[in-house]
C-alpha cells in the first residue's frame, strides 16, 4: 500500500501583504522534509465567500514586486491574526504546481460562530465530498468526518487516539508535579522556565472508516505532518482535508 508524506505550511512570499486574506502568501502542501516553494504538491489560496475560484489575480497580473524577506514566523502570526479578526471564514482553493484548480472547500454560511461543515468541489463544481467536524456524544473527544460522495463508508478521525489519552492520563499527575516544581522556579528567579514543560492533550488524528484499521489519513501530531495512502483516500480530498484541519488552528 503506497503511502506520502506530507506537510501543510504557511509561506511568505515577496509580493504584497494587504487585504481581509493576505494577497502574496498562501498555504502549501509539500513533501515532508522539503521547504520549498518551487517543490509544493498544491497550493492552498483563500478567498473571500463568493469569489470565484479562478486563477490567482496576483499571479496573473505579473511577477509580485521585490520587497524584504518575510520570515515564515512572521506569516504565520499575520495570518492568525488576520483570520481571528475577519468574520467569514474563507473558501479554501486547491491549485495544483501548474496552477489548475484541483477543488475548492466552501464552509456552511452561519450567522455566527465557526461553521462545521463544509463541502468540497472539483474543478467542474462537482461535489467531491463533504467535511464536518463536533465532538463525540460518548467520549466528547473532537472528531472531524469525511463524507465521499461515491458512497464509500465516511471516514472519521477523533482527537487523540485511545492510546494516547492512555498515555495522557497515566502522565498527567507526573506533569502536575513538574509543572508546579517549575512554576515555583519561575515565579523565584523571574524566568520563563515554565515554557520549557508545556504540555497539551494528545493531537494525532487518524482518518478511518468506522470499526476499520485502514487508515486513510493520519496527522502526526508530534512530527507535524501527515501520512496518505494513496489508494484509500482521493489525493484532492486528503490535501483539502489536510489544509483546513491545520487553517482550523488559527480559527481556533
Amino acid at each position: 500500500m503506497a503511502q506520502s508524506d506530507f506537510t501543510v505550511e504557511v509561506s511568505g512570499t515577496s509580493g504584497s501583504h494587504s487585504g481581509l486574506w493576505p494577497e502574496g502568501e498562501c498555504f502549501m502542501i509539500l513533501p515532508d522534509g522539503e521547504h520549498r516553494a518551487e517543490e509544493a504538491l498544491a497550493r492552498i489560496r483563500l478567498l473571500k465567500p463568493g469569489s470565484p475560484p479562478g486563477p490567482d489575480s496576483a499571479a496573473a497580473s505579473g511577477p509580485p514586486t521585490p520587497s524584504a524577506p518575510t520570515t515564515v514566523a512572521e506569516v504565520e502570526e499575520r495570518t492568525e491574526t488576520l483570520a481571528a479578526r475577519h468574520e467569514d471564514h474563507p473558501v479554501l482553493v486547491l491549485e495544483d504546481p501548474e496552477k489548475q484548480v484541483m477543488c475548492s472547500v466552501h464552509p456552511e454560511p452561519l450567522p455566527k460562530g465557526e461553521p462545521q461543515r463544509f463541502t468540497v468541489l472539483d474543478d467542474n463544481d462537482e461535489v467531491l465530498c463533504r467535511f464536518s467536524r463536533g465532538r463525540s456524544h460518548q467520549s466528547w473527544r473532537a472528531y472531524w468526518r469525511i463524507d465521499l460522495a461515491d458512497g464509500q463508508p465516511p471516514l472519521l478521525g477523533y482527537k487523540g487516539t485511545w492510546l494516547g489519552w492512555l498515555g495522557f492520563a497515566l502522565l498527567l499527575p507526573l506533569w502536575c508535579v513538574f509543572f508546579v516544581v517549575s512554576l515555583l522556579i519561575t515565579l523565584v528567579t523571574l524566568g520563563d522556565s515554565a515554557d520549557l514543560i508545556v504540555w497539551g492533550c494528545p493531537r494525532r488524528v487518524v482518518w478511518r472508516p468506522r470499526g476499520s484499521l485502514r487508515t486513510a489519513l493520519d496527522f502526526r501530531y508530534m512530527r507535524s505532518n501527515y501520512a496518505w495512502h494513496e489508494h484509500r483516500l482521493d489525493r484532492r480530498v486528503a490535501y483539502a482535508q489536510a489544509a483546513l484541519h491545520q487553517f482550523a488552528k488559527y480559527r481556533a
